[in-house]
């Protein structure tokens, strides 16, 4: 199984939720009751792609099916996750037509799931009935900043009105610091914090919050563990001499940074922004380390686009095999979305 996925990423392109760091963290973290097989295309001895494959058996609309999902499991507590820019890891870029191969062999499975895709073409995917959505992907173009171009300078006034006051008023309490996390032991107590602050948080908004689910720690403590001294973990602690500001876990991946999770001190007066601020420290601190971009990952949150340069347009869609069965759930939806 490594071998075939590692020999594939080695020559194909690949994010850093399809890379064997993330993949094989999170198999380790699955219960081995969980249904997903590699499944895998081959020529002679030759792997010319691969991918992972959840499968369930769901109800819908009445409709019991068979659904599978792409490097995904189908239950929910575990897909959580989130995976994105997720795809098939394949040769020479022939996704569709090595896709076309896959699907078309695994006959028994009436609908297929990809989450938040980046470089799929569904329209060269035969015999299936499509339903697409998208998501948008903002980003940081870091490598476009430099000393002579300010990223506060690109942001709308408002944003730096927001960013300016509220540095101001922090620094009233000291010096404002951001601080990497250097070891295993200290990356850990970063994690453990931040979880604390976005329990806080989404507790107070009546919300479980990403931590409510046991799997979703374990699986984060197995990829710290696995992957920080690699340097493809930062975990990170913004603060003056009062207290801390907010926390913040990004992955490193292809010398991109990937915002995933956050945990942040709020206070009641709004002159306190500590999202906007955190951010907008830490970006400053990869345009010095030289990082080409900081990606929001999936979301339309307001925050992610104003402090943004650029987006990736990311696709969710269901694929339904043209059966009878289908047919008739496509048109009950048809129906249902005109009243």
């Amino acid at each position: 199984m490594q071998t075939i996925w590692t020999s594939l990423e080695a020559q194909a392109p690949t994010s850093f939720f399809n890379s064997w760091g993330w993949v094989s963290s999170w198999l380790h973290s699955l219960p081995s009751t969980t249904a997903i097989e590699l499944i895998v295309n081959v020529d002679g001895d030759t792997p010319l792609c691969c991918f992972f494959l959840g499968t369930t058996h769901q109800r819908e609309n009445k409709f019991k099916k068979k659904r599978g999902f792409l490097n995904n499991t189908g239950i929910e507590c575990y897909d959580d996750l989130v995976i994105e820019y997720n795809s098939i890891l394949c040769l020479n870029n022939d996704i569709e037509h090595q896709l076309n191969i896959a699907l078309s062999a695994l006959k028994s499975i009436e609908e297929f799931r990809f989450s938040h895709t980046h470089n799929i073409n569904f329209n060269k995917i035969d015999d299936f009935i499509q339903r697409d959505q998208f998501s948008p992907s903002y980003w940081v173009d870091l490598k476009a900043i430099d000393n002579q171009i300010n990223y506060l300078s690109l942001l709308s006034k408002n944003k730096r009105n927001q960013i300016k006051r509220s540095i101001k008023a922090y620094e009233l309490g000291g010096e404002l610091q951001v601080e990497f996390a250097s070891d295993i032991n200290q990356a850990n107590s970063f994690f453990i914090k931040l979880e604390e602050l976005h329990q806080k948080e989404w507790i107070k908004r009546g919300k479980p919050g990403a931590f409510s689910e046991p799997f979703f720690k374990k699986f984060h403590q197995t990829l710290i563990s696995s992957l920080f001294e690699q340097g493809a973990i930062q975990l990170i602690r913004i603060y003056n001499d009062e207290a801390d500001i907010g926390y913040i876990y990004n992955f490193v991946h292809n010398n991109e940074v990937l915002f995933y999770q956050c945990g942040f001190e709020y206070k009641t007066d709004n002159k306190y922004r500590p999202g906007l601020v955190s951010h907008y420290l830490t970006i400053s601190k990869c345009i010095e380390l030289n990082f080409d971009k900081y990606n929001f990952l999936a979301g339309e949150t307001p925050y992610k686009q104003s402090l943004s340069t650029h987006s990736d347009t990311l696709q969710s869609a269901v694929l339904s095999r043209k059966t009878i069965k289908s047919r008739i759930e496509q048109s009950l939806r048809t129906i249902k979305a005109t009243f």
